[in-house]
């Protein structure tokens, strides 16, 4: 029930471009249609991912004597902490608003942060933590994914802030008819109807108690017959006879990467054709046989070899990056998402940025070269130049010019970018091979060091450097540890994790083996 002595406080984490401003105007518009004194704020942040949003609302029934309403929430002192995205409600709990009192209200749907994807791999704040503290802190929350709700639902994903509004009205912090915020909704004329329905959805679902108290959409993992499955259907109906012969073909020779070859097999197909999945098949045969003959039959580097090199084998160029644009699919969930109904009309417009290597790398390789030594000669930063262009890529013109950049796949193979990419696999695998007849260890990560060349563009270029400067003084650091007594594999494995972290660590990471190199020989000595 209402508390009459004081105001309901409520804070709100979302981040820009999630639709806040709108949730918070429905609370206070709904509040008021209900008879309520209502106040809110919005501490804004930078637009869409870089910053949080904040918006923090006093609410409480007119009276004889009208409130006095702070616009600060202080720590400890929220009836209500609603939070329209997972890791926020962690910024929430973080500053102490969270008590036992409180009633949490949350979507575990994950709007990733830019320090999150700022790293190559591992930046993911671990939604669990989250997770146990709000149940910790607070006797009554409700953690569940908004966007999943409604999608069973049959409504918008956009609508998934209604829900998270209608489970707010029917919650004890307020308790209150849903008429009010049905007005509110209507005069707001976003979306209206289904709006209305994810509202009604989730003020049914507190009061009835079928609100789920956790309800997380964690990633399936499938075993490699389903993931087969999956990826084989997700082919042209022509490629898929292509897909199985090679893929069972891989799996004759190598079982134990059936889950490996399965995406590896799709992905390359995909990329290119059936010549190109052989020839992956062949580098990373090699690669075995050479294990095997080293003695080893544990086959950790062939694993780590196979799986970075279908990675970097599938790498971003136009053709490529044109191709994933046109997928009929991607307009498709544009539509289910946005809710455009058949014949209506809707545009996509792509903002691009090629570069100069990105386009006379599409080049035969002596054009190709002429060019950027031409273009070099030119301007020092040639390489460098951003051409911004827009393109409506569901329309005639930009579908013509798409399609045509796409195309050029089919002559990947005579482009210099391709030459370029053969020249860099060529230089790993021979350090691969190098180290697995020296020592197998040191060989295994050789190959684990190829998970650090992700990105495109100049970020691309740097986690290239980090690789080189890991095989080349970072490998021989790690032999002369082992031989002052230290655990290289330990220290290896430490130094990619560096490495895959962000682009540019190289340097730091053979700083960091050559200070535990000189700890270990003085250690021995």
């Amino acid at each position: 029930m209402p508390r009459h002595d004081r105001a309901t406080r409520i804070l709100i984490g979302t981040v820009g471009g999630q639709g806040g401003g709108v949730l918070s105007d429905w609370l206070i518009k709904g509040l008021l249609n209900a008879g309520w004194q209502a106040q809110s704020i919005g501490l804004l942040g930078l637009s869409q991912r870089a910053g949080s949003v904040i918006y923090y609302a006093e609410a409480r029934p007119f009276g004889d004597k009208p409130p006095i309403l702070s616009s600060y929430a202080a720590p400890g002192d929220v009836d209500l902490l609603l939070a329209q995205e997972f890791l926020e409600l962690g910024r929430l709990l973080q500053g102490g608003f969270a008590h036992q009192d409180c009633t949490i209200i949350a979507n575990t749907y994950r709007y990733y942060g830019t320090l999150e994807k700022t790293p190559a791999e591992g930046g993911i704040y671990p939604s669990g933590v989250i997770r146990k503290a709000a149940e910790t802190l607070s006797g009554d929350s409700y953690l569940f994914h908004a966007q999943e709700l409604v999608a069973q639902a049959g409504l918008s994903l956009l609508s998934s802030n209604a829900i998270l509004l209608g489970a707010v009205a029917a919650s004890k912090v307020f308790d209150l008819p849903a008429e009010p915020f049905h007005r509110a909704i209507e005069e707001a004329e976003v979306n209206v109807a289904d709006n209305l329905k994810a509202f009604d959805l989730g003020y049914t679902m507190m009061r009835d108690g079928t609100l789920p108290r956790a309800l997380f959409k964690e990633s399936e993992v499938l075993d490699w017959s389903q993931l087969a499955d999956a990826r084989e259907q997700a082919l042209p109906a022509r490629q898929r006879a292509d897909y199985r012969r090679l893929l069972d073909q891989g799996r004759e020779a190598m079982p134990a990467l059936s889950r490996v070859f399965a995406e590896a097999c799709y992905r390359l197909l995909d990329f290119q054709d059936a010549a190109y999945v052989r020839d992956y098949l062949a580098r990373v045969q090699e690669i075995e046989a050479a294990e095997k003959a080293s003695g080893q039959d544990a086959g950790a580097v062939t694993a780590a070899y196979a799986q970075h090199l279908a990675n970097w084998m599938g790498y971003e160029d136009a053709p490529r990056v044109a191709q994933l644009k046109l997928r009929p699919e991607r307009f498709a969930k544009m539509r289910q998402e946005h809710r455009v109904r058949g014949e209506d009309p809707f545009w996509v417009d792509d903002f691009l940025a090629p570069d100069p290597p990105q386009l006379y790398g599409m080049l035969p390789v002596r054009l190709g070269r002429w060019v950027r030594a031409r273009g070099r000669r030119w301007r020092e930063d040639f390489d460098h130049i951003a051409m911004p262009m827009r393109v409506r890529s569901n329309r005639p013109w930009g579908y013509f010019t798409l399609s045509l950049v796409s195309a050029l796949r089919h002559l990947r193979r005579r482009s210099l970018r391709h030459h370029e990419e053969l020249a860099l696999l060529q230089r790993w695998r021979d350090a691969v091979l190098h180290w697995l007849g020296k020592d197998p260890e040191l060989a295994r990560l050789a190959a684990e060091a190829g998970r650090v060349v992700k990105g495109y563009g100049r970020v691309r270029d740097k986690a290239l450097d980090d690789l080189w400067c890991f095989i080349d003084e970072g490998l021989p650091l790690l032999e002369q540890l082992a031989g002052a007594g230290g655990n290289a594999s330990e220290a290896g494995d430490a130094a990619l994790k560096v490495l895959a972290s962000e682009a540019g660590k190289g340097p730091a990471c053979v700083q960091q083996l050559q200070q535990q190199l000189v700890a270990a020989q003085s250690a021995a000595a």
